[in-house]
């Protein structure tokens, strides 16, 4: 069916015709789309990255439950280990270790090594749909009774190769390759009927031309986000996410959302762009370049700026400065060690009693505790920085709606800031109460027992939803941004549309 013969179609007598002029105008346009086999195989393609998405997410999430397992694990075997050794030292069918790092009485070594616990965070119903976001997240911390570097950066976050690649997760497919598949689609829903001369047609009509654009971008475009939105939910229930849950309908409906508010401000700048009235070859550069500027240069200009105002060491330098601070705090003890013995010469004499055990573990405790210290002002200094960065970064994200739309589906999917910050709340909480079981009984010169083996801190890993406040505000704010630019361009675009008819 020609294009002629649609907008024939549209302007054929009241009598022939529905009263609805959109109707009529989605009507005649999936005519034309039947038989459009480059509607056809954006359709195809956007379902097929859907579901390749979603089965990469859901893969990545086995392999994350499978590390947290098998550091419970590990965690268990090693409990049974210590508490097996001290049975049998209570019992005397062994003897104490020489080492005090060895032996499953000494709090200070035990709490900092052997016995140290594990806090993980679990995933939420859809989180397969943003699995890329947790490459800067790591789940699973092995906390001791040390500094918080001694468990936050022992592990790498991810396999390099999977950093270098990216990960094709729903959250890449719906902010990066879906607007390219709208803008394919819509770049010449104006031009292309001024340039086959149809254009004088409905204008002439008593169609109003917005509603005829609007009625042709709903089918063409529709279309495809109602069949990605569809594959999303159909795709996540086949690969055994558990959306059919109070939590899983309520993310998988804002995702919804956020796809649709997302979808309507792409379709509007190039209907702004088609109101210039150029031909179809300016609209396409145009709209390519917008898309390269919103995806590649505007994130990066934020990135480039936030680091310039608040620069912050980079992970090695900074695990460096922590280790430094540790030696230097080494370094201080030795010295007031050796000012002491100065002092006191009969400390250093032949016949001096050589030191405890306890004695040394003493010592130990109070090099470490003054370490952990430096350590974490060093820490607190980058995180300072860090979070400076990153207020400063969600401020200029207005600049580029894919951004704030990257934000939303991590949220969505419990994988953005609002959670992780909740869960690093609640993992230093639970440090400091680890800290203090151990470190107490150290400065004590108490032995751990077995009743203390069976009643050490354990970490909590389900969450209260303190966290859900912040994340329904952030989703609510970005998209009610992203709405609110995609009208601005619509009723722009429909004021030169007036003037230009």
């Amino acid at each position: 069916m020609s294009t002629h013969s649609a907008v024939s179609e549209v302007l054929a007598p009241p009598a022939s015709r529905s009263t609805s002029v959109l109707a009529t105008v989605m009507r005649c346009e999936w005519r034309l789309l039947r038989s459009d086999v480059g509607w056809w195989s954006a359709l195809v393609l956007v379902l097929v990255c859907v579901c390749y998405a979603l089965h990469t997410g859901q893969q990545r999430c086995r392999e994350r439950t499978a590390a947290i397992v098998a550091a419970q694990q590990d965690e268990s075997d090693r409990l049974q280990k210590l508490t097996t050794q001290l049975q049998r030292i209570n019992s005397g069918e062994a003897k104490a270790p020489d080492a005090p790092y060895r032996d499953p009485r000494n709090a200070i070594y035990m709490g900092r090594g052997s016995a140290a616990t594990i806090a993980h965070l679990p995933d939420m119903p859809l989180a397969a749909t943003a699995i890329g976001v947790s490459d800067l997240f790591p789940h699973v911390f092995k906390v001791n009774a040390g500094s918080k570097d001694s468990f936050l950066f022992v592990d790498e976050l991810a396999n390099p190769t999977h950093l270098l690649s990216g990960s094709f997760d729903l959250a890449f497919v719906f902010v990066v390759l879906f607007p390219l598949l709208l803008l394919a689609l819509s770049y010449d829903v104006l031009s292309a009927e001024q340039e086959q001369g149809t254009l004088s047609l409905t204008v002439a009509s008593s169609a109003p031309l917005m509603t005829v654009l609007i009625g042709k971008l709903t089918v063409r475009a529709g279309t495809i986000v109602g069949a990605a939105i569809a594959a999303t939910g159909a795709g996540l229930i086949v690969t055994g996410a558990p959306v059919l849950t109070t939590s899983g309908l309520t993310g998988l409906a804002l995702l919804s959302v956020a796809v649709v508010g997302y979808s309507l401000f792409w379709l509007s700048l190039a209907l702004w762009i088609n109101s210039l009235r150029r031909d179809s070859a300016f609209n396409a550069v145009v709209l390519i370049m917008t898309w390269v500027a919103l995806l590649l240069i505007v994130p990066a200009g934020v990135n480039a700026v936030a680091q310039t105002m608040y620069p912050a060491p980079a992970r090695a330098e900074m695990v460096q400065a922590v280790r430094e601070a540790a030696i230097d705090a080494e370094r201080d003890r030795s010295a007031t060690e050796a000012r002491y013995r100065e002092t006191h010469p009969e400390s250093k004499a032949p016949n001096a009693a050589a030191p405890k055990r306890d004695e040394r573990t003493q010592r130990t405790l109070a090099v470490t505790l003054a370490a952990d210290v430096r350590a974490d002002e060093v820490l607190a200094r980058h995180e300072e920085q860090v979070q400076a960065q990153r207020r400063l970064s969600e401020r200029l994200a207005y600049l580029a709606p894919p951004s704030l739309m990257n934000d939303v589906l991590a949220e969505v999917a419990g994988q953005g800031h609002s959670r992780w910050d909740n869960y690093l709340a609640r993992v230093s909480q639970f440090h400091a109460t680890w800290q203090e079981f151990f470190v107490e009984r150290a400065r004590r010169d108490q032995r751990l027992t077995l009743a203390d083996y069976e009643h050490l801190p354990r970490f909590e890993a389900t969450s209260s939803a303190h966290w859900l406040g912040a994340s329904v505000s952030r989703v609510a704010l970005a998209l009610a941004w992203v709405l609110l630019c995609a009208l601005a361009l619509l009723f722009d675009a429909a004021r030169r549309l007036v003037r230009s008819c």
